[in-house]
């Protein structure tokens, strides 16, 4: 026996089940669309919006993480007190906008960063941060507060955000 012979009916019965039965052309297009998600809308794209001139965002100017957080560094700290890292525990003061300039977030946090207790987009911009600095962050809605949104949070929106590290804890 081939394995074609075992694979290639199971693949087609398992398109026409996620296809919803439908005609060969019905499973063809579910397998585009899963190979061919279509993009995501433009009001999710950081790079694609524009922002309150209150916010101060040039994401012309601001650096990138693999995640899509953009950020850039608004006042340095001090060096002395050591540069965080992933497993450092740290104090941090945070405010949170809509690109419209809608304030909906404001807090301090003391947490271990890359444990995942706050937001994905702050968790990921704080390694390299030092005491006393401050970063702006452009978040994408996967690392904010995703399709759910919540309170005064829009599902899929964009966050920016003014995260200031106030002490690293060794």
């Amino acid at each position: 026996m081939n394995l074609s012979t075992i694979v290639l009916p199971a693949l087609l019965a398992g398109l026409a089940a996620c296809s919803g039965g439908s005609s060969p052309k019905g499973m063809l297009q579910a397998v585009r669309s899963a190979f061919n998600p279509p993009p995501p809308p433009p009001d999710t794209i950081p790079e694609m919006l524009d922002y309150a001139p209150d916010l101060k965002v040039s994401v012309a100017d601001m650096a990138k993480l693999p995640d899509g957080v953009l950020w850039q560094d608004v006042q340095t700290g001090d060096t002395l007190g050591g540069v965080a890292i992933v497993g450092d525990s740290v104090e941090i003061g945070f405010d949170g906008w809509l690109p419209s300039g809608a304030k909906v977030d404001s807090g301090f946090a003391a947490l271990r960063i890359g444990t995942g207790s706050i937001l994905a987009g702050i968790d990921a911009a704080l390694p390299g941060m030092t005491s006393g600095g401050r970063r702006k962050l452009v978040i994408p809605p996967g690392s904010a507060f995703g399709a759910e949104g919540t309170g005064d949070i829009p599902p899929n929106a964009v966050m920016v955000y003014d995260v200031e590290l106030r002490r690293i804890i060794r």
